[in-house]
């Protein structure tokens, strides 16, 4: 059993070795947005694309628990994956809605990633358009080591808190039904926020 388990091990260790840094991996995903930007000519096929990209590196499992806190434990396997699937699509319209086609885009990394254990934050400055803002990233490694990300901050702003203060007013006056009724609203509506202006 001892043997088995050594072996496991060194399967494991080269594989979190390999994995990219969190650095590079934020890049990675930066250039793939850039290359939908310069060939892709609708602003919806743009957004499409940039939702993969955006799929492709997100955990919105850890986005999704974090962002309801607290209220997360007092919900059954059902409602998590409700939440969890309107959430997600709501995350989508919040990334996507600043970007169009054929618009300028260049990202710059502000400062080295701030790495601690299995998390990091790796802060960009990113011009799109007219418009440029601070980008961070907050990411976590899964078990096979590959980093996530579970939090975006925009200039200051963190969506988990955003939505968290957003989400708690509602579930407080109205329940958790209600709140997935809202969401539900917005994401036919092709908002991003719930709470009216």
């Amino acid at each position: 059993m001892t043997a088995r388990l050594a072996a496991l091990a060194l399967l494991v260790v080269p594989a979190l070795a390999m994995a990219e840094p969190p650095k590079a991996v934020v890049d990675g995903k930066y250039q793939e947005i850039k290359k939908v930007l310069d060939t892709d000519k609708t602003d919806d096929g743009v957004r499409q694309k940039i939702t993969a990209v955006l799929e492709s590196f997100t955990d919105f499992d850890e986005f999704s628990k974090l962002t309801l806190k607290g209220s997360w434990d007092t919900l059954n396997p059902k409602q998590r994956t409700d939440f969890t699937a309107r959430f997600r699509k709501l995350i989508h319209k919040s990334y996507t809605k600043r970007f169009h086609a054929n618009q300028a885009f260049s990202v710059g990394f502000v400062g080295e990633p701030q790495v601690v254990g299995d998390k990091a934050l790796v802060k960009t400055k990113v011009t799109s358009g007219k418009t440029t803002a601070e980008v961070s990233y907050k990411l976590l490694t899964t078990p096979a080591g590959a980093w996530r990300v579970y939090d975006i901050v925009v200039d200051e702003v963190s969506l988990v808190l955003n939505y968290r203060n957003q989400f708690s007013k509602i579930m407080k006056k109205d329940g958790f039904d209600t709140l997935l009724s809202k969401m539900q609203q917005k994401i036919e509506k092709g908002s991003s926020d719930i709470e009216e202006p």
